[in-house]
């Protein structure tokens, strides 16, 4: 029997990951696009060309995927005019339009849902929010412009100052939307340029990772975040995790009713929320349409299942294997974010033969470089804070040995940095 096509929709630093997870796969041939080369090439002469090819040719893809924003956006609605299995476009927005996201959790699960109004309505009546509050954009990118507001000044300067760069990192989103006028959700449009701003949420970062298909939800389990000390960035993730009582049960119990009244259906999703394990108490952060692409490794260490090929399972309409524990993989992964807490220019990164080396003494590990040389790291995705440069997931059988790993692993990747301002 041939391999199902997949028209598979990631960033071109996924490309390694997904040739290997597919290498020795013989159900899915994945035929990989990635978003920078349909910015490249202009995301409405794109989704016109392959709409258009997709519908002349039905046989010519057997499903699509996407797995960052800009991928599922694309993925969508490529899905939406060729009638393929992806989350829908509605839903799509429902999820990266974090203020219609939260009007929907707002009405579904007010008891986990901060409060919240956008920035506009803040400044024209502050009394809405107690300050300090939080502020993020409509439709974020990493980390970029979140800020912790504590007067209207405040949040006037920082409206002013990075309106644009909002505006100008959401216009590939609004272009794919205006291929057909009929995408165009009038308060997506009117809204995605601006900040969300919401009450401060205490508490430990949860991410859960899950699927819905033909209505039903099912979740890979909960992933723990380890922030670097006194900051926002992420030091590394901890997979699975869980909590005493019945707190787990709950976050279960909620996501599964959140995920279809956003209109999620046939997909990968992930929820990030935080969590005050002490009380019980928890709140959803976001939602987002896809897979959590940076976990997918991570997740198949511990559960031996590989959640691209579940992907394209619910992209073909196959009935996705159910989720066990499996006895021949390892308790615990941690997924290890490298970051520079300063600009630097990039002198070195691993080579084909460090990262052969490593291959060769530790194959559980898996190796994600996110930059290349001769750059500055700050031309690459980054928040405010820290500037990533490589992602790692490390499984073991404790934490020591994990860590013990870590310190390995990190010395022989040989990354090389100079500062900046001795590039004149």
């Amino acid at each position: 029997m041939a391999a199902s096509k997949i028209l598979f929709l990631c960033d071109a630093s996924d490309i390694d990951i997904v040739e290997k997870s597919f290498a020795n796969n013989t159900e899915y041939e994945p035929v990989i696009e990635t978003s920078e080369r349909i910015l490249e090439y202009g995301v409405q002469a794109y989704l016109q060309r392959t709409i258009e090819l997709m519908n002349k040719y039905p046989a010519m893809y057997d499903g699509i995927v996407g797995t960052h924003d800009s991928s599922a956006v694309f993925a969508s609605i490529i899905a939406e005019k060729t009638d393929k299995r992806f989350a829908s476009v509605q839903s799509m927005i429902n999820c990266q339009n974090k203020y219609i996201s939260r009007r929907i959790q707002r009405h579904s699960i007010p008891e986990h849902t901060p409060n919240f109004c956008l920035a506009l309505d803040y400044l024209h009546n502050p009394s809405r929010l107690q300050t300090p509050f939080f502020i993020k954009p409509v439709r974020g990118n990493i980390s970029f412009a979140a800020h912790t507001i504590h007067d209207p000044e405040q949040l006037n300067y920082y409206t002013c100052r990075e309106g644009l760069d909002i505006a100008r990192n959401n216009q590939y989103f609004l272009d794919a939307l205006s291929l057909d006028p009929e995408l165009l959700n009038p308060l997506n449009v009117l809204s995605c340029n601006s900040f969300l701003c919401e009450e401060l949420v205490q508490g430990d970062q949860i991410t859960v990772d899950g699927y819905i298909v033909d209505g039903q939800v099912e979740l890979f389990g909960m992933t723990g975040a380890e922030f670097l000390p006194g900051s926002n960035s992420f030091s590394h993730h901890e997979f699975p995790c869980s909590f005493e009582g019945d707190i787990s049960r709950r976050i279960r119990e909620t996501i599964q009713e959140l995920i279809p009244r956003l209109g999620l259906d046939n997909t990968l999703f992930n929820v990030e929320l935080r969590l005050n394990p002490s009380t019980g108490t928890f709140f959803i952060l976001e939602v987002n349409s896809r897979i959590a692409f940076q976990f997918a490794k991570t997740i198949e260490s511990v559960t031996g299942y590989d959640p691209l090929h579940l992907l394209c399972d619910v992209a073909t309409g196959r009935a996705p294997e159910p989720i066990a524990e499996n006895k021949e993989t390892y308790p615990l992964c941690f997924n290890f974010e490298l970051h520079s807490v300063t600009d630097k220019w990039i002198l070195r990164t691993p080579t084909r033969s460090d990262l052969e080396e490593l291959q060769i003494r530790y194959p559980e590990v898996h190796i994600r470089n996110l930059v290349h040389e001769h750059a500055r790291l700050s031309e690459f995705k980054h928040n405010p804070e820290s500037y990533r440069y490589c992602i790692l997931d490390i499984p073991g059988n404790s934490e020591k040995e994990i860590m013990d790993k870590y310190e390995r692993v990190t010395s022989m990747l040989n990354y090389e940095f100079a500062e900046t301002h001795l590039d004149a």
